[in-house]
């Protein structure tokens, strides 16, 4: 039976400075030879992962940005999106415009990732924005009017880097009433004090882009990996799940086992003495 092993990124795969340890490498490049099939199922955008997961050179198609979108690493090319609603993109568009409160837009316009924002908004915006300038696969573009920008392409995100809990909770409570979509904040996981609150097609999550890609590559079962919330939806449907020792709570009560630490090289490490089990 064909198995999929599929591994979250930052927490999970990446080790403490959210880079793929030479130790992991060493380990899972003799097995990727083997036939080991392994994706990524991450919320970052291609601009970050074709690089983080270039050592690897994956063959499987990976689920970025929570799984609004599949890539194809080695072509560096979009495969598919699930965008979310041009009823529900209007209405924060409306939104955005009544509050004046300031977004960035993820979208997708022939095949190319375009991020639109039209003022900074606070110190920890700024920084989320500079720190991701200027690399390959995304774009940053300054514009005065959300729905000018946004006409015509595939909108899967919009994301608020907020200072504080506070406006955090206050936002998703005032967005609570758009429709299919699905909205949840989080502590910037790199220290920063500040936080993000995402906007994304209602049921779009790792897992249902998964299914995709069981279908896309044959795949009959899916072996998990992962440190969050977000990734109990893909350890559901998975045959086996693995949570690494630094997971939340949940994470590791959903999961079928869990093992060692990213900084420990745990998912390469269970893989090398596992993969083999489930062919």
């Amino acid at each position: 039976m064909s198995t999929l092993f599929v591994t979250d990124l930052d927490g999970t795969l990446l080790d403490a400075n959210a880079r793929l340890s030479a130790q992991s490498v060493e380990l899972l490049r003799p097995l990727l030879r083997e036939g080991l099939q392994l994706a990524a199922a991450t919320a970052r955008s291609p601009a970050t992962v074709v690089q983080l997961l270039r050592p690897l050179s994956l063959s499987a198609p990976a689920v970025l940005m929570t799984g609004t979108m599949l890539y194809d690493l080695a072509a560096s090319r979009c495969l598919a999106t699930t965008p979310i609603s041009r009823h529900a993109v209007d209405a924060l568009c409306e939104f955005l415009e009544y509050t004046g409160q300031e977004a960035l837009a993820y979208c997708v316009r022939d095949g190319q990732l375009t991020v639109y924002y039209k003022e900074i908004a606070c110190e920890f915006e700024r920084t989320f924005i500079s720190r991701r300038t200027g690399t390959l696969y995304k774009s940053f573009v300054q514009t005065d009017s959300y729905p000018r920008a946004l006409s015509g392409c595939d909108v899967l995100l919009f994301m608020f880097a907020l200072p504080d809990r506070q406006q955090a909770e206050a936002l998703q409570a005032a967005l609570s009433d758009v429709p299919e979509i699905y909205c949840h904040y989080y502590a910037d996981e790199y220290g920063s004090g500040g936080y993000i609150l995402e906007l994304f097609p209602e049921g779009c999550t790792k897992a249902s882009a998964l299914t995709r890609i069981m279908e896309l590559t044959g795949t009959q079962r899916i072996v998990s990996f992962g440190d969050n919330i977000n990734d109990i939806p893909m350890f559901r449907m998975s045959a086996h799940s693995c949570a690494v020792a630094n997971a939340v709570p949940q994470a590791r009560g959903a999961a079928s086992e869990v093992i060692g630490a990213n900084t420990q090289d745990g998912v390469a490490r269970w893989l090398t003495a596992h993969w083999r089990e489930w062919q």
